[in-house]
């Protein structure tokens, strides 16, 4: 799967498109971590690192992992009520994406598996410091 990606990053990189600018965003194990996960994940990372290095002319990579995120939030530090949400669990409990959702913008997951605007939010400010970040290098 990491080779995958990776390949799709090095014909992006090619003619036609000559792509030059890749963000990659992984949402891997929302909060669990295992080996096989923690694998994959090194092993994307140490693909754009080479693609950075050694291509020519070099990429530019960013990689926004999510579980920076998700054990933040999910875990106990800082846990979630440092992010201001009442609990961990879905605001909308249900599988009925329009049921209603008293409070949303304290809840983390909108429903199960699908993160709120506000998370959404965390998520997007997020992504803007990883990619501050790879500017300043």
């Amino acid at each position: 799967a990491a080779e995958d990606l990776l390949g799709q990053i090095a014909l992006l990189s090619k003619p036609p498109t000559n792509a030059r600018d890749f963000l990659i965003a992984d949402v891997y194990g929302r909060g669990a971590h295992d080996a096989w996960g923690e694998a994959w994940v090194q092993s994307v990372f140490n693909g754009l690192v080479e693609f950075h290095t050694q291509s020519s002319p070099y990429l530019n990579v960013a990689f926004a992992n999510f579980a920076t995120i998700w054990d933040g939030v999910l875990g106990s530090n800082p846990g979630y009520k440092a992010f201001g949400y009442v609990s961990t669990d879905a605001c909308n409990p249900g599988i009925q994406t329009a049921t209603s959702c008293p409070d949303p913008d304290h809840y983390f997951y909108w429903f199960y598996g699908h993160p709120s605007r506000v998370a959404h939010k965390v998520m997007a400010d997020y992504v803007n410091e990883v990619l501050e970040l790879c500017h300043a290098l």
